[in-house]
């Protein structure tokens, strides 16, 4: 992955490098859509997992207003939108994309650091697909799930990094 700064970290045995998370300007938006709707919204954290992990928060990240999602739609799907800034060229793709539901009430940071409960509702294993390729197909809502408010999660992982992209989500029916 190619990434702008790199910290060298110097000990008397070894050298150690902390290479920055991909900046929020390189990363591309992700898009739920319904049967209705179009929700687009911006990635929230961007890891990297060289020598030492770091994690970046992106306080001014764009949400998706007033997210509703049906158990009995059968459209739902996920998707990325690149524009000329972003990495989305065949030099990175992500070992796989997964969207999931989360608590309304559990923070950010303790989803962008993995420590929580979840419902996977789909995950695609991405082989040597493009960002684009990789991060574009279906999903379903499990009709025995409450209807109530959760946070929707999409997550990209990749060799090195992550990003995590999180959405307050209504589901209906």
């Amino acid at each position: 992955m190619a990434v702008s700064s790199i910290l060298s970290i110097s000990t008397f045995e070894h050298v150690a490098y902390a290479f920055e998370p991909v900046p929020f300007n390189k990363i591309p938006s992700a898009i739920i859509n319904t049967e209705d709707d179009k929700y687009e919204f911006t990635a929230d954290y961007s890891l990297d997992f060289g020598d030492e992990t770091k994690i970046k928060h992106d306080d001014h990240s764009q949400l998706a207003s007033n997210m509703k999602l049906d158990k009995d739609d059968d459209t739902l799907s996920v998707e990325v939108t690149c524009d000329s800034n972003d990495i989305c060229d065949d030099s990175l793709s992500p070992e796989n994309v997964r969207v999931y539901l989360v608590d309304r009430g559990i923070r950010d940071g303790n989803i962008a650091r993995n420590s929580i409960p979840l419902l996977e509702l789909e995950k695609n294993d991405c082989g040597s697909e493009s960002i684009e390729d990789c991060a574009h197909f279906d999903f379903d809502i499990p009709e025995d799930i409450l209807t109530k408010k959760y946070k929707i999660v999409v997550d990209m992982v990749f060799d090195e990094a992550e990003w995590i992209f999180i959405n307050p989500v209504r589901i209906l029916k």
